[in-house]
């Protein structure tokens, strides 16, 4: 006997539908929680360009493990967790890091200038390293925030954590960026890791 305890109904009848074979609601599960899941593996394993490689192993693991969900948590939750071990494994396997051929060169952007598109480039590679610098749960926080566009309540559903608890680890998170981006933060950063 199917014991599913999600307070929301409709997660628990796409559930229910996807373990009775339903791929239209498995894709929906999949689907309502991308950004989550894309967040997550980035937030963990930083801008490593297997990202999306890391994303798919998520979903194969989640479309594994469905039928031993049983609700006692949010689906959100349960699917952290899954993404956040997941990323995890991959960070302790990492093997040479491999940039595709069309990374590599970044193109203007119509109007935009050479000049204006190299400058954002750069600043855009400068807030990646210094996200990496950031603690691993401050990382996941904010990248749910303004990647995943997740409220604070949701952030604090989906990490298992206290909302005071996700304030600071954002508050934190900027502050460190904040100082790591402007003087002497920004100065050591280069010294240590030569001009981006």
């Amino acid at each position: 006997m199917e014991v599913l305890r999600l307070k929301d109904a409709g997660e628990r009848e796409l559930v229910r539908n996807a373990l009775a074979g339903d791929e239209r609601a498995f894709r929906k599960i999949l689907e309502g929680h991308y950004t989550l899941i894309y967040s997550v593996v980035r937030g963990v394993a930083g801008q490593r360009g297997e990202t999306d490689d890391i994303v798919q192993e998520v979903f194969i693991k989640i479309f594994r493990a469905l039928g031993d969900f049983r609700g006692d948590s949010q689906l959100s939750t349960w699917i952290y967790r899954i993404a956040r071990n997941e990323a995890l494994n991959a960070i302790d396997k990492r093997r040479p890091q491999v940039i595709p051929i069309e990374d590599c060169e970044e193109f203007p952007a119509g109007d935009e200038s050479p000049e204006a598109s190299y400058h954002r480039r750069i600043g855009r590679e400068r807030l990646e390293r210094f996200m990496e610098r950031l603690d691993e749960k401050q990382r996941v926080a904010i990248e749910l925030r303004y990647i995943g566009d997740k409220s604070y309540e949701e952030i604090a559903d989906i990490m298992d954590i206290p909302l005071g608890t996700v304030k600071t680890y954002i508050y934190r998170a900027k502050l460190s960026l904040k100082r790591m981006m402007t003087g002497a933060g920004a100065k050591a950063f280069e010294k240590g890791y030569g001009e981006l």
